[in-house]
Parts: structure tokens; sequence; C-alpha cells
């Protein structure tokens, strides 16, 4: 969703307003094309031979103008539309492609939250009206759905609680292209709809689906605003948590988006979620570092997925593959410790052992334990937009001895 008011305020200095309304073309990949304005939300279309695919219907007043540019690409008929969320600038051109012959489909929160009519004083007199039922999707789903279009598998990923209760992210495996709706938001403020079940605790994990699934090469596709990279959206991570956790502790400039994550914290956020805004955790400190990343040489793979937990700590598994042979796994953890962070490995078959931080700086850590054997020093850090490099150090025969880890963004594996 997006206010018009807000969007106008936090254009780019190069956008003027009347550029805003403009409606475009971005051929993101091969069949793939991104139909959007500043404003208005952006719609994905994939064109095939057996019709048009579209993630999100546009607005009621602008799908006319989507569907002329559409036309002027000599784009197939559209066959199937598919919703990320329930909002008007998201939905309201359904009615227009359903007229055309268009199947569409929403998860079931979405379709209930269509029909509602709602007055939300404590938020501007926001008035949510009901869509008209030839908006309404012709198909929903309670948790995921996989489709196939022309032979490719499109899979729609229900995130709960988070811009809304009815979010879907939309993926195209094959293709390396995500669609995520609201859940990323670009060149302004984004905007959690607290009122129909939103919480920024669901936005993180819709933002930490994309790191899982994305590498160096995907195309993410925001609910507004330029196409983005993987590292995009760890920035976009960063910003959601300092912006939450800058609001709790009131040292954040007063505007609409702090006003905003005030009503969150204060009326709809679970009490648990308060302890992953504490200042240190590792989730603060260490964002670049969620997601999965490989190291490939030869016939030998290394791996490694990192994952928040509770309070803000973080998860990790590690895996050694050569060829199709599993040579060696271990569980890992970075938690907080008297205001140090402290990283903890459990190799198959061995004792654990703890590190704690010596050296950090905002792209890097390293934690040491001198009483052990090897390594005695485990080290991270970002090495670019899609890239860690990580290293174990220790004592090894005449000298110091070095492995080094140069991991590459990498999708995750299937659980």
């Amino acid at each position: 969703m997006r206010h018009r008011l807000a969007t106008l305020l936090f254009l780019p200095q190069a956008l003027s307003a009347q550029e805003a309304l403009v409606m475009r073309a971005e051929t993101i990949a091969p069949g793939f094309v991104v139909v959007s304005g500043f404003t208005n939300g952006n719609i994905l279309a994939r064109l095939g031979s057996e019709g048009t695919v579209l993630v999100d219907a546009q607005s009621a007043k602008r799908v006319a103008q989507a569907d002329s540019v559409l036309k002027a690409l000599s784009a197939p008929p559209v066959r199937l539309v598919l919703l990320t969320h329930y909002h008007s600038d998201h939905v309201g051109g359904n009615p227009h492609w359903k007229s055309r012959g268009a199947r569409i489909v929403g998860h079931a929160n979405l379709a209930a939250q269509m029909r509602k009519d709602t007055l939300i004083a404590g938020w501007e007199n926001w008035h949510r009206t009901p869509e008209p039922v030839e908006a309404l999707p012709d198909e929903t789903f309670a948790d995921s759905l996989t489709l196939r279009a022309g032979g490719e598998e499109i899979r729609l990923v229900h995130i709960p609680a988070a811009h809304t209760d009815g979010d879907a992210i939309v993926w195209f495996p094959a293709a390396n292209i995500i669609h995520t709706g609201d859940l990323l938001e670009r060149e302004a403020p984004p905007f959690i709809d607290w009122w129909t079940g939103g919480r920024l605790e669901g936005m993180l994990t819709g933002v930490d689906w994309v790191l899982d699934h994305s590498d160096s090469a995907t195309r993410i596709v925001p609910g507004h605003g330029t196409v983005a990279r993987r590292s995009d959206v760890v920035a976009y991570r960063r910003m959601l948590l300092d912006a939450a956790r800058e609001t709790a502790t009131g040292t954040r400039a007063p505007g609409r988006f702090t006003r905003l994550l005030s009503v969150g914290l204060e009326q709809f956020e679970p009490a648990g979620f308060r302890l992953r805004l504490a200042p240190g955790t590792p989730e603060a400190r260490l964002p670049w570092l969620l997601g999965c990343w490989q190291f490939t040489r030869g016939d030998f793979t290394v791996t490694e997925r990192w994952r928040v937990r509770a309070g803000g700590s973080l998860e990790g598994q590690g895996r050694s593959v050569r060829g199709d042979r599993l040579v060696d796994s271990e569980e890992t953890a970075i938690t907080a410790r008297d205001g140090r962070l402290v990283f903890t490995a459990r190799p198959a078959g061995q004792a654990q052992a703890s590190f704690t931080e010596a050296e950090s700086g905002a792209d890097a850590i390293t934690f040491t334990n001198p009483a052990h054997d090897f390594p005695t020093r485990v080290s991270y850090g970002s090495a670019g937009p899609a890239r860690v490099h990580a290293s174990v150090a220790g004592p090894g025969q005449g000298g110091d001895r070095v492995i080094e880890f140069p991991y590459d963004a990498a999708r995750c594996p299937a659980e």
C-alpha cells in the first residue's frame, strides 16, 4: 500500500511528481517484464505462448494504463493473475483482467479482507471499503500453492502476519525472479497494516525468506519502487530493525513511519519481539550473514545457513560434501553474552567449542579461543553485495595455519 502524500515527500530528487505518474515497462529477463510507475504497485508480467501471467493487478484507476503498456509490448492475453495482498492498489484491477478471461488467485485471508468495510479512526480515519464481488479471487489457498505455466513452475508462498495477514511471495524458481509484494518497498517508507494482522516480526520473516531463496543473480521485484538485488534486501532489513529500535527507544526523529511503528510496537507486536530490539544482538550486528552461503572447489562443496532465533541470536548449520557424499557437518550459533558476541560450534562427533568476540567492525568479526587446539580463531566478513568471507585459523606445523572459505550467496536447499 502506498499513501500519496508520503510517497511524494520521499521521491528521489531527480523524479518529479508528474514523472511519478508515468507507467513504464522494464524487461528484467527473457519473457519477464515489470510494468510500473513510482506511486503504483509493480506488476510482474510473464509473457508466454500460452498466455500472460501477472503478479498483481494494479489499481482500478490505473489498470487500463497498465493494459495499454502490455498491448504495446504485443503481450499475449492475460490468463492468470496472482495476488500478493489485498490492498486496492494491487487488486483493484482484478475486474478488468477477469472480464478479459483471466483467472485470479490469492490467499484466503486476502479474499476475506477484500470483503470488509472498516473505518480505522486511530490511523487517519482510514476507510477500507469492500472490493466489488467481481474483484474477488476465483481461487484461494491456505499456505502455499504451486502452479505451472508453459511447463514452468510458479510458487506462491504465504508469509503469515507480515505486511498484512494474507501476503504471498510469488517465486519463479527457473527464472530466478521473486515478487515480494509490499513486504519490500523502495524509495519510500514501507507500510505495515497492523489492523489486518500485519506485524514487523512477520515482515522480517518474509525478508529472510527472500534472502534464503536468492543469490547474486536474483531479480527481486518490490511492491513499489525499482527492481532490487539481494544486497538491497539486506540493507532494507537493517533499516526495518534499526527504525524499530530507534522508535522503541525514542531516538528516531518523528515522522509518519515512526508514528506507524509506535502504534505497532505499543499495541500489536508480541512482547517477545521486543527482545530483538535490544542493542548489540547478533541479528542487529551481523545482518549480512543471514541466508545460505556456498563455496565449491572441484568436487568439494561447503555450505552454511544462518537464521535468526529467539532474542536476535543466530543459528547456523554447516555441511561439507565431496561429490554426493557428506563428509562433515556442524551446528553453530552466535549469541550475545556480557556485551560481546560468542560463536559456538558443535561439529558432528566432536565436543562443542565456544569462541568469544575479539575484534569487530561494521562488516567483519573475529572470535577467539586460545585454549582450543584448532582452530583458535574464527572470522566472518561481508565481502561484497552477495559474498561472505570466512576463515578458521590456529597453530599448525611450521607456523600459523589458515583455512579460507570465500562464500557466495546461494539459494537454500528445500527442507
